[in-house]
Formats: C-alpha cells, sequence, structure tokens
C-alpha cells in the first residue's frame, strides 16, 4: 500500500510539473512573438509586405534545413501532407493580416486582439477533439474576450482590427492542427514542411509587389525568422505536452510582454481602457494557475493521505 501510494504520488506530481513545463514553454514562446511584433514595427513600414513574408520563409526554411536534413528518411517524411498543407495555409492568411495590423495599431492594441487566440483554441479543441473544458477555465476564457472587447472598445474596430482577428483565428488552428499529426512526429518535421510548403503561395504574391532588398528588409527578414522558429518550437513543444483546454491561456503572457516593450520602445501610451482590457485577461490567468494548483495539491493529499 505505501509503495502505491509513493507511485501515485509521485505520478500526480509528474503530470504537475508537466503542466508547469508546458506553461512555461507557452510564456518564452510568446516572449520570441512579441519581438517578432516589434521587429515588424520598426522595419516593415517601408517594405513590401508580401516580399518579406516570402524572403523571410526562406530564411526560416534555410536556417532549419542543417537540422532537417540530420533527420532520418523516415523522420524527414511530411506523414499527413494535408495537415501540413493548412498549417501552411494558415501561415499564408495570418502573416500578412497581422503585418498590416501592426502597422496600423499600438503594439499593445494589436496584441490584445491577437490573444484572442487562445479562447479561439479552447472553442476548437472541444469541437475536433472533445476536449474537456471545466467550469473555471470558461470563466477564464469568458473574462479573456471581455477584455478583448474592452480594450478594443466596438467604436474603434476597423480594417486593421478585423485583420487582427483573423490572425488569432489563424494562430489557434494552427497550433491546435498538431495533434492531427501523428505522434512522435519531430518538431523540427513539422516546423519546416508548414514553412516550405507557405514558400509557393508567398512567392506568387510577392513577385508582383517585388523591390529592391535593403538593409531594412534584411534585418526584418533575419531577425523575425529566428524569433518565429523558437515561437513555433515552444509552441509545438507544449501542446504536446498537455491539453490544449489546460496551457492555451498561458499566451496572454505575451500582452504583458506587449505592452512593456510598446511603452519601452515606442512610447506608447496605454489609456485606462487598455490597461482594464489587459487586466480582465491577465488576472484570471493568474487565479487559474493558483485555483488549479490548490486543487491538484488536495488531490494529492486526499489520494495519498
Amino acid at each position: 500500500m505505501l509503495a502505491w501510494r509513493g507511485r501515485l504520488r509521485l505520478d500526480l506530481m509528474t503530470k504537475t510539473g508537466v503542466i508547469l513545463l508546458a506553461f512555461s514553454a507557452l510564456i518564452i514562446g510568446n516572449l520570441f512573438a512579441t519581438f517578432v511584433d516589434v521587429f515588424v514595427k520598426l522595419y516593415a513600414d517601408n517594405v513590401s509586405i508580401f516580399q518579406y513574408l516570402f524572403l523571410r520563409q526562406i530564411a526560416v526554411v534555410l536556417f532549419l534545413l542543417p537540422f532537417w536534413s540530420r533527420l532520418s528518411s523516415r523522420e524527414r517524411a511530411p506523414g499527413k501532407l494535408k495537415i501540413h498543407l493548412f498549417r501552411a495555409l494558415m501561415t499564408c492568411i495570418g502573416a500578412p493580416c497581422a503585418v498590416v495590423a501592426l502597422l496600423y495599431l499600438s503594439l499593445a492594441t494589436a496584441n490584445v486582439i491577437f490573444y484572442a487566440a487562445p479562447m479561439l483554441t479552447l472553442v476548437l479543441a472541444l469541437l475536433f477533439f472533445g476536449e474537456p473544458i471545466k467550469i473555471h477555465r470558461i470563466l477564464v476564457a469568458t473574462l479573456g474576450l471581455t477584455g478583448v472587447i474592452v480594450a478594443l472598445r466596438p467604436q474603434d474596430i476597423g480594417l486593421a482590427s478585423l485583420l487582427a482577428f483573423v490572425t488569432a483565428f489563424a494562430i489557434a488552428a494552427y497550433n491546435l492542427s498538431v495533434k492531427w499529426l501523428p505522434k512522435g512526429t519531430r518538431t523540427i518535421n513539422t516546423i519546416f514542411w508548414a514553412n516550405a510548403l507557405a514558400l509557393p503561395v508567398m512567392a506568387g504574391f510577392a513577385a508582383a509587389n517585388w523591390k529592391p532588398v535593403n538593409v531594412d528588409l534584411a534585418i526584418l527578414c533575419i531577425g523575425t525568422s529566428l524569433c518565429l522558429i523558437a515561437y513555433q518550437g515552444c509552441c509545438i513543444f507544449a501542446f504536446r505536452l498537455a491539453d490544449a483546454s489546460a496551457i492555451s491561456v498561458a499566451e496572454y503572457s505575451g500582452l504583458v510582454f506587449a505592452a512593456l516593450l510598446g511603452w519601452w520602445m515606442f512610447g506608447e501610451q496605454l489609456d485606462q481602457w487598455t490597461l482594464l482590457g489587459i487586466s480582465f485577461i491577465i488576472l484570471p490567468i493568474l487565479w487559474q494557475s493558483w485555483h488549479e494548483h490548490q486543487r491538484e495539491k488536495a488531490r494529492l493529499a486526499r489520494l495519498v493521505y
């Protein structure tokens, strides 16, 4: 009996550790995602958007190629090609929408809308994977949506805001679609195929809007490529490690990074509505983390003692 209790306690502690690890991975990933937005606001104003996105895709593929080539032939195979094509399509839709939104909205406002993605992830996880959604997680997601509405204010909704919502949906679908891939699919292989398959579409749009390559474009492509690889890798690692409904709210941590970097680097002033909206999003996350930790401790105490 003592041995059984010891194993049970170890299993529960391991599960808690796995969720915390997934949370941490998403937080780190969203820091890199915010740096992608920073690079865009700094350097994308005077470049062709589709040319930048096409060159960024090439840069990502070239960065990944040495690591991808070290995989065995079986590990390099695309597996479910339709899923990789779908992820590539989400990239082609979400990326240009995100660039336009960032150029016309403040960093904080754009990210408030982008981070509707975790709420959409919860809905998609329920519809397509039947993942259970606990009441307190529904409450947190609802408050997060309220925060988006408060920060944005309906009267301020324009084309840039709508494009940001399209980006949020594309992010949610992109991240969650990894669950359709076979178990054991290598992270490098997943990122490689999603980016490689996006190249033909990006190439077509870039050719129609090509401009001479300048220093701003080079810095933009290299900086965002590195940050994007880090973000995608963290997301894939996290969503494979734990249920989307358990960890997706950790993506809201990017709002803090966006608000701080927007204020520090671009002198963006956060009005009371934006701060209130961010509070509606961030505070429930902190409560959820504490609540689930306390429930896990109580459950462990009941089973072990």
